[in-house]
C-alpha cells in the first residue's frame, strides 16, 4: 500500500485498546486505526502511515491527554527496541488486556464464544524475570532488531532480565568481538553461579573460536560455560547447563541450548495450573507432547501419573531422560516429531498435556484424537493459533472447559494460555 506524505494531515484519536501485537486501537469516520506505542484512555495526535483495506495505520505524533493506564517506560530503548511493546502500559491494564485480547481470539479465530477466560495470573512485578535473553549480532554490536525492522538497536542493559543475564551482557559482547567466525545471535542465560552463553555462528565455528571462548571463560569465573553452534556442528566449553526450579523439591537441569522456559516466577505458575486443571489421577496413563526437558513430565510423574513424553529435540529429549534418572521419577521419553510418534501408537490414553511452539499442533491434532484422551490440557503462547487448534478440537467432540492466561512475558504483547479441554 502507499505510505501516505508527512503533510498528512493529523488526526485527533481517542484510543480505545491494546490488540493482538504491537498495536492499540482507535476509530476515526467509523474506520479502525491502529497505533503503536498508545495507551487505552489517550487522547492522541497521529499521522497516517498506510491505507490498508480496512483499516489505517498511524505514527503516534504526541499524546494530548493520558489515559489513567499510561506510565513511564522503565527502559530508554523503548520505542526504538522492538523487544518490548507495552512499558507504557500499567502491568495492570497489561494483563487485563492479554485477558480480553484472548477471549477476542478464540472469538473471532475460533469461533469459540461464551468460553470461560479466566483473570490472567502473574508473577509479582513485571522487570528482570527473563532468566534468558537472545541478542541479534552484527560484528562487535549486540543488541534487538528494532520494531517492525531488521535494524539492530544496540543495548547496554536490559530491565526485563534477571540481573545475573544483565551483568552478562558485556561479557557476551567481548565474546562477539573476539570470534574469529562471527556470530549471528547470542544468548545469555541465568545457571548456577552465574551465567552461560549460546553463540550461533555465522559458520562452523574453528579452534581459534574455541581458543576465544576458554580465554574468556578464565577472565570471567561467572562465566559458567558456552555453546557454539552452526546447524548440526555444536562445540561445548565449560559446562553449560541451566537449572529451572519446576516447585518445591524439584528442579531440572539442561543445556543452555534447549528449550527451557524464560520466565521461573511466572513458570511455576504455569506448572501449578497445568497440574490443577488436569487433575490427573495417580496411575492414568498422560501423553506429555512438545515435552522439552521435563518441564511438565516431571510434575506430573512426581504425582505417579504415567508419562510418555515426545519431543523432536534430541538434546532436550536426553535433558528429560537425565532429569528423571536423577530424580529417580518413573517417566519415558522418545525423540521425535509429535505427529509421527503418535501416529505409532493407537491405544487409548487418560489424558495429554501439550506445550508446542508458536506454529501451534496443527500437524498432530489428527493423531492426537485418534487416541480419544477425555481430557487434553494445551499450554500456548499463541492465542491466534491456539484459536485455530481448538476449533479443529471441537470439530471432533472436545469442548472447551477452562481457558487461564498466564502473563509469563510482562512488558509485551505476548501471552501464555493454559487450556481445558474435555472429550463431551
Amino acid at each position: 500500500m502507499p505510505v501516505v506524505p508527512p503533510d498528512d494531515p493529523a488526526l485527533a484519536l481517542a484510543v480505545e485498546r491494546l490488540t493482538f501485537g504491537p498495536d492499540a486501537l482507535a476509530h476515526v469516520d467509523g474506520q479502525v486505526v491502529f497505533v503503536p506505542f498508545a495507551a487505552p484512555g489517550d487522547r492522541i495526535r497521529a499521522r497516517i502511515r498506510s491505507r490498508e483495506r480496512g483499516y489505517l495505520r498511524a505514527d503516534l505524533i504526541d499524546v494530548v491527554q493520558p489515559g489513567p493506564d499510561r506510565v513511564t517506560p522503565p527502559c530508554a530503548a523503548f520505542g526504538r527496541c522492538g523487544g518490548c511493546q507495552w512499558q507504557h502500559v500499567a502491568l495492570a491494564a497489561q494483563r487485563r488486556a492479554k485477558q480480553a485480547v484472548v477471549a477476542e481470539q478464540l472469538a473471532r479465530l475460533g469461533g469459540l464464544r461464551d468460553v470461560d477466560v479466566r483473570p490472567t495470573l502473574a508473577a509479582p512485578g513485571g522487570l528482570a524475570h527473563r532468566a534468558r535473553i537472545t541478542l541479534h549480532a552484527e560484528g562487535r554490536r549486540l543488541g534487538y532488531q528494532r520494531a517492525r525492522s531488521h535494524r539492530l538497536e544496540e543495548i547496554a542493559g536490559c530491565p526485563i532480565a534477571t540481573p545475573a543475564v544483565e551483568r552478562h551482557i558485556p561479557v557476551a559482547r567481548r565474546w562477539a568481538e573476539t570470534l574469529r567466525t562471527p556470530a549471528t545471535r547470542i544468548t545469555i542465560a541465568e545457571a548456577p553461579g552465574g551465567a552461560v552463553l549460546v553463540g550461533g555462528l555465522s559458520g562452523p565455528p574453528a579452534p581459534p573460536d574455541v581458543e576465544a571462548t576458554e580465554s574468556l571463560l578464565v577472565a570471567h569465573a561467572s562465566l559458567r560455560g558456552a555453546v557454539l553452534v552452526h546447524d548440526t556442528r555444536r562445540i561445548v566449553v565449560g559446562d553449560p547447563t541451566v537449572r529451572l526450579d519446576l516447585e518445591p523439591g524439584l528442579a531440572i537441569e539442561a543445556p543452555a541450548d534447549a528449550f527451557v522456559q524464560v520466565n521461573p516466577e511466572a513458570n511455576r505458575l504455569l506448572i501449578q495450573t497445568v497440574l490443577a486443571l488436569g487433575d490427573f489421577a495417580a496411575g492414568a496413563s498422560v501423553l506429555d507432547l512438545y515435552c522439552g526437558a521435563g518441564n511438565l513430565s516431571l510434575p506430573l510423574a512426581r504425582r505417579a501419573v504415567r508419562v510418555l513424553g515426545i519431543e523432536r529435540d534430541p538434546l532436550a529429549v536426553d535433558a528429560a531422560r537425565a532429569n528423571a534418572a536423577r530424580l529417580g521419577l518413573d517417566a519415558r521419553f522418545v525423540a521425535g516429531t509429535v505427529a509421527a510418534e503418535l501416529a505409532r501408537g493407537s491405544e487409548p490414553v487418560d489424558g495429554v498435556v501439550l506445550d508446542p511452539p508458536r506454529a501451534g499442533a496443527a500437524d498432530a491434532i489428527d493423531a492426537l484424537v485418534a487416541r480419544a484422551p477425555r481430557r487434553i490440557v494445551y499450554v500456548s503462547c499463541d492465542p491466534a493459533t491456539l484459536a485455530r487448534d481448538l476449533r479443529r478440537l471441537a470439530g471432533h467432540g472436545h469442548a472447551v472447559r477452562v481457558v487461564q492466561p498466564i502473563d509469563v512475558f510482562p512488558q509485551t504483547f505476548h501471552v501464555e494460555t493454559v487450556t481445558l479441554i474435555e472429550l463431551t
